[in-house]
């Protein structure tokens, strides 16, 4: 019996040594393994942070100009669609367009001018219009911010240059255009005059206008102006807006010229009118998608305008006796600060969008008045537009 003890006794110190030492090896493979995988982690580390470095002394590598362009156009990408409802406005995959243009505009200037020479309450007005002038050229630009030219064909010669950059909630525009307008027609009324005298003058007069307009949508999660006027996004669903605007407008009118003599002395010496003024507004624009593809875009934006600024050119007008010869000299410039006004904008643009084409037309109006004590008038801008556009 304690023979059979004995043996169970060695048995099980037998098993318990054995144990042991499997517990012993395993251990040291496991922390063999350990070590291994540690120096495998380390080199990899190490291979990692020299492509970062790699990376980071390639990107410091490119010429700064270059670097300044990627991040303008990092902050253009996300800026586009940043805080968008997807469900109501997209994007298109293909960011840059390019568009071939269409303008036909049709600009008025009226000016009334009293005859201070002349005790009957004489009142002088001067009607110049362009006329219909028919325009082509063509814009290209990088989600929603572009570039655009055109010229007349048909009518006065009339040039245009513009900028354009939208976003997510705003929208700004740039329009510089030059034109010599038809003969201004002229026309007195007043006390000694039962019926009006017209007559037209014998040269054009020379017009350079700038605006600049810049509008925030306060929908912009479900509104885009994008979408309407430049195709940069697209309007899924229908939604509308209230809007803030605010507009700058500068003009030159230039008729001092020796065969406009009798238009400048009608206009009491004046041969050129200097037009500022700023505005601000809100309003409202709406964008109806009624099927897929095509979007109708209105918007109204009534503004005060609070810097109303006129710059006013007096001339001598030196006549020879044959009335053959004349010469200007320039006597005076004054400014005068009109009072303040009203300022309508309106836009009204139709789209439709296929694969990575879209045709578009726009009517783009404004209305800008001058009121002192000796002269007012106002100058009109109608414009329509039609384009016809690719993305790439």
């Amino acid at each position: 019996m304690s023979k059979h003890l004995a043996n169970r006794k060695g048995l099980r110190r037998l098993l318990l040594l054995s144990g042991l030492s499997c517990l012993t090896a395993v251990t040291a493979m496991a922390q063999e393994e350990s070590a291994r995988s540690d120096v495998l982690s380390n080199a990899g580390s190490t291979v990692l942070d020299g492509a970062g470095s790699d990376a980071e002394s390639g990107e410091k590598r490119k010429p700064l100009p270059l670097r300044v362009l990627l991040k303008v156009k990092e902050f253009v990408d996300s800026s586009a669609i940043s805080g968008l409802d997807r469900r109501y406005v997209g994007q298109p995959v293909r960011p840059w367009s390019a568009e071939l243009r269409t303008d036909i505009n049709n600009s008025n200037l009226h000016m009334k001018a009293v005859d201070h020479d002349l005790d009957d309450g004489t009142m002088w007005r001067v009607i110049t219009h362009s006329g219909p002038t028919v325009s082509v050229g063509a814009w290209a630009g990088y989600r929603g911010y572009g570039l655009g030219y055109s010229r007349a064909i048909i009518g006065s010669d009339c040039k245009t240059f513009s900028f354009g950059a939208t976003g997510g909630s705003y929208g700004i525009n740039l329009r510089i255009n030059s034109y010599r307008s038809g003969k201004p027609d002229i026309s007195a009324k007043g006390e000694n005059y039962s019926n009006e005298l017209e007559w037209s003058t014998n040269n054009p007069m020379r017009m350079r206008s700038l605006f600049l307009d810049a509008y925030y949508m306060f929908n912009r999660k479900r509104f885009s102006y994008a979408a309407a006027y430049d195709q940069s996004l697209q309007q899924l669903r229908s939604a509308g807006s209230l809007v803030a605007g605010a507009m700058y407008y500068h003009s030159r009118v230039a008729f001092a010229d020796p065969h406009n003599f009798l238009l400048q002395l009608l206009m009491n010496d004046v041969g050129k009118f200097k037009f500022t003024q700023a505005s601000v507004g809100a309003g409202y624009a709406y964008n109806w998608v009624p099927g897929r593809g095509w979007l109708i875009s209105a918007m109204v934006v009534p503004m005060l305008t609070f810097y109303n600024r006129i710059t006013v050119c007096t001339y001598d007008i030196d006549i020879s006796d044959d009335m053959q010869e004349y010469e200007l000299e320039l006597t005076d410039e004054e400014n005068i600060n009109n009072h303040v006004s009203w300022n309508f904008d309106t836009r009204l643009a139709v789209s439709y969008q296929w694969h990575r084409y879209y045709l578009r037309a726009y009517c783009h109006y404004n209305n800008f008045r001058y009121n002192n004590k000796s002269d007012h008038g106002y100058t009109s801008y109608l414009t329509v537009y039609t384009a016809f556009g690719v993305r790439f």
